[in-house]
């Protein structure tokens, strides 16, 4: 009987250690979770991209007209930017000539700018200032230099060089730019504000000719130079 016992024992020894090793039994699958994280920089203009001046009186010719909020431009970034202008030709294109007096070679300097944010550039647009042109800009190839004049950011990638990623609805007043445009021709229509005077190109009048005209400015927004 004692034997009976001791063989019933070990038995349900043997079949408890037989169930736990089974249950140690595993399996395992795996998967690959992968993230692409794409740069993204998205500037947005939404006003008409086309501004007009028409002088159609003495006083506009004397007093100029400013155009104010003429362009507004929103950032949208996920690293960090910079923001610079320049105009893509040297000089405003004569589309219609409505006399043969005067220079139709005005240089794209007479138009004068101002943005809502301020930059720390050298060359900037904290106030009223004219439009470099493309050789006084300096950008070739879209690539700027510290002679171009920037709305955010400036040339190199040190501490307060560039604007930090974000959204222009989240930080309207460093990722949304109200841009102001002035043109003052005075009579005779020298533009005396500009920084290039009207006599250095064409047939060397001194005074702009009459006529319609148009000069394309460029806003490139660039990831931090």
């Amino acid at each position: 009987m004692r034997k009976l016992l001791f063989v019933l024992a070990g038995t349900l020894a043997l079949s408890f250690f037989s169930l736990k090793s089974f249950a140690q039994l595993s399996d395992q699958e795996y998967n690959y979770v992968t993230m692409d994280l794409r740069g993204i920089l998205t500037l947005t203009m939404t006003t008409n991209p086309q501004v007009d001046f028409v002088f159609t009186t003495v006083q506009e010719y004397m007093q100029g007209i400013t155009r104010f909020n003429a362009v507004q431009l929103e950032v949208d970034a996920t690293m960090a930017w910079d923001l610079f202008v320049y105009a893509q030709t040297d000089f405003w294109v004569q589309v219609e000539q409505y006399s043969t007096n005067g220079n139709a070679a005005l240089p794209a300097e007479i138009l004068e700018m101002q943005s809502s944010v301020p930059s720390a550039a050298p060359e900037n647009l904290n106030t009223w200032i004219s439009l470099k042109g493309l050789d006084n800009s300096e950008v070739v190839g879209g690539i700027p230099t510290v002679e171009t004049q920037f709305l955010a950011g400036e040339v190199g990638t040190g501490a307060g060089e560039s604007f930090a990623p974000g959204t222009a609805a989240g930080n309207p007043t460093t990722h949304r730019f109200r841009l102001d445009m002035r043109l003052k021709p005075d009579i005779p229509a020298t533009f005396p504000n500009s920084t290039v005077l009207i006599s250095d190109a064409g047939n060397n009048e001194e005074y702009a000719a009459a006529g319609y005209y148009y000069l394309e400015v460029v806003y490139s927004l660039v990831e931090d130079l």
